[in-house]
């Protein structure tokens, strides 16, 4: 059987995490070692044997500090027990909904973020997580605008400032111009002078001053997306984000950090909007 990696050695031992986290923060002597942590002077000594032997702890006059080796394990169990914690939070919007539409390196980053609320709908309040979508729109003075699906209200909610930013897939241009087209003329609103660029991002987002929201595509239908792993799915099978009956709302500083650099990387890699609409609407051009 493999021997278990510097990883697994410390986190298979609650008595070994907590002296790898406490010796990470600061050199610590081994009388402090057993004042502080909850176990038997025996299980810390073991572990203290068996963390130097594995070259992750070193002893010296002042106490016991982690090797440049140990600092890296430290590093990634915090890491790790982040991940937990962020998850623990709402365990279920994270079964029931695909992080791959999130950029891997920003997947990554979303423990970060720390606190959030996860909006759902209820059957007595059935559009209570586009409501709260909504009135985080209108409440801002700007946004920073991700989406791959049209909505007249989220539409109208949007602040029409030159600081509004807003990324949309062809989908949506598609589906507000068909509109305008069959007859829905008062749906074309100006967004002016907020800019438009195109997107092929298949998530939903909205950064303002004070927070960030998110939506996910749900489980419930097979999907694929430019961050998948190749040739895990049929692309034509396309879950919808429109589909999601939940909202990931947080008001972290981490979190509208996170957002807005999310932002800045799908900003950089996206399309203007108008060849595109001269293209496929000539007839609406002006």
């Amino acid at each position: 059987m493999p021997s278990q990696s510097p990883n697994e050695f410390v986190l298979t031992s609650s008595v070994r995490t907590e002296i790898v986290l406490r010796v990470a923060e600061r050199v610590t002597p081994t009388d402090m070692l057993l004042s502080e942590i909850t176990a038997s002077d025996s299980a810390i000594y073991d572990a203290l044997g068996t963390l130097r032997d594995r070259g992750l702890l070193t002893q010296s006059d002042t106490g016991w500090e982690l090797t440049a080796h140990g600092s890296l394990v430290a590093d990634s169990v915090e890491a790790w027990q982040s991940s937990e914690a962020f998850l623990e939070t709402n365990p279920m919007f994270w079964k029931t909904h695909r992080t791959s539409v999130i950029p891997p390196q920003f997947r990554r980053r979303l423990p970060e973020i720390g606190d959030y609320e996860i909006i759902r709908d209820t059957p007595q309040d059935p559009n209570r997580s586009e409501d709260v979508a909504i009135s985080i729109l209108e409440s801002a003075d700007a946004c920073e605008l991700t989406t791959p699906y049209y909505s007249r209200r989220h539409q109208e909610a949007i602040p029409t400032t030159p600081d509004t930013r807003l990324l949309v897939t062809r989908g949506v241009i598609d589906v507000s111009f068909q509109r305008y087209k069959d007859g829905h003329r008062e749906e074309l609103n100006n967004l002016a002078p907020a800019t438009i660029r195109l997107t092929d991002c298949q998530f939903a987002s909205v950064v303002t001053d004070e927070k960030l929201k998110f939506e996910l595509p749900t489980v419930s239908e097979p999907t694929t997306d430019r961050y998948d792993e190749p040739g895990s799915t049929d692309p034509s099978d396309r879950g919808s984000v429109a589909d999601t009956t939940a909202l990931f709302v947080s008001e972290t500083e981490a979190a509208l950090q996170w957002g807005r650099d999310l932002f800045a990387m799908l900003w950089a890699e996206s399309d203007p909007l108008d060849p595109y609409v001269k293209r496929n609407f000539p007839d609406l051009w002006e």
